[in-house]
């Protein structure tokens, strides 16, 4: 397939860019993942954590009001305020129905709602005024009933807090791990583009130095070099065009007869004038290429084309 050089530049300046977009791209792949962890799994851990605590302070308002009850201090019981409680219990209860995340966990919040209507048809007023002994029902049902209620609001609790750590280090990991998936590919991709800058400069100058040595022995009378170049582009054309002019100087030169006429002069000057030519273009377009990528190399090559064109130029006006 036949690529012309500029071509051949531009596919060197995607092949950077794609380079660095995959670095972008993992980059932000894996940012975007820990933040999805870190938000999803934890702050539902987090949440179970608040509603457990506030089912415990619900419980612990209503003491006051449940012993007032079961004592007979009517004028102490405050029926808003254990209703209000019993709400906030139940409401936060709800909330963590819908916030199972860890194993045991939905076990644990079933056995904890159970236990509280239990314990709200134990305290509800029509079952309290049907008891006969109120404080030793209090102290033998409803006393262990509540006590067994938080301790398994503290377990949920204790779960998630456990979760929490427990996680906090797994994404720790997987952040380490992270970091050294990261580090190789910036690693490999540091050296894929050194090699690169090193080589590619070289793959558009080595053409040209070839071309140069070549005409600067044709310019001295020495018509026996060839120059080869692999590549299929405008470098090849050039460098085929010279080696056949260097062929027919070869066959038709003859320096021990010294040419005077006229029609054998311009014969000679027609051919240097077209490897002048062609030297303009190959010039011209070393020097876009190396503007284009700032280098010095490719830079050194132009002006030495220039200065063989001088050269061409001071044979051809003799």
């Amino acid at each position: 397939m036949k690529l012309k050089i500029r071509t051949k530049v531009l596919l060197g300046i995607l092949f950077l860019f794609v380079e660095f977009a995959l670095i972008g791209g993992l980059s932000i792949y894996y940012i975007s993942s820990i933040k999805y962890s870190s938000e999803l799994m934890i702050k539902n851990n987090y949440w179970s954590v608040h509603y457990s605590e506030n089912m415990i302070q619900a419980i612990d308002e209503t003491p006051e009001a449940v012993n007032s009850l079961f004592l007979n201090k009517k004028h102490l019981y405050d029926k808003n305020s254990l209703t209000a409680s019993l709400n906030k219990f139940e409401e936060n209860l709800n909330l963590e129905e819908k916030n199972i995340t860890e194993f045991g966990e939905k076990e644990l919040v079933q056995s904890i709602h159970q236990d509280f209507f239990k314990f709200k048809a134990l305290i509800a007023e029509q079952h309290v005024e049907s008891v006969d002994d109120k404080v030793s029902y209090y102290g033998n049902n409803v006393l262990p009933l509540l006590n067994e209620l938080k301790a398994k609001l503290f377990s949920v609790s204790t779960l998630n807090m456990q979760a929490i750590v427990q996680k906090n280090s797994n994404l720790n990991d997987a952040i380490g791990r992270i970091y050294r998936n990261l580090s190789i590919i910036l690693a490999l991709c540091f050296v894929i583009t050194f090699t690169f800058m090193i080589n590619f400069p070289n793959y558009i100058a080595g053409p040209i130095k070839k071309i140069t040595t070549s005409i600067k022995e044709i310019t001295d009378n020495s018509f026996k070099s060839r120059i080869r170049i692999s590549s299929n582009d405008e470098f090849k054309e050039l460098a085929e065009a010279i080696n056949s002019m260097a062929e027919k100087l070869e066959v038709n030169y003859k320096p021990e007869i010294k040419i005077e006429t006229a029609e054998k002069t311009l014969d000679e000057n027609l051919v240097l004038m077209n490897i002048k030519s062609l030297l303009s273009s190959v010039g011209n377009l070393v020097e876009s290429i190396s503007k284009e990528n700032k280098n010095d190399l490719l830079q050194k090559q132009s002006e030495a084309i220039k200065a063989i064109e001088h050269e061409l130029e001071s044979i051809i006006k003799r």
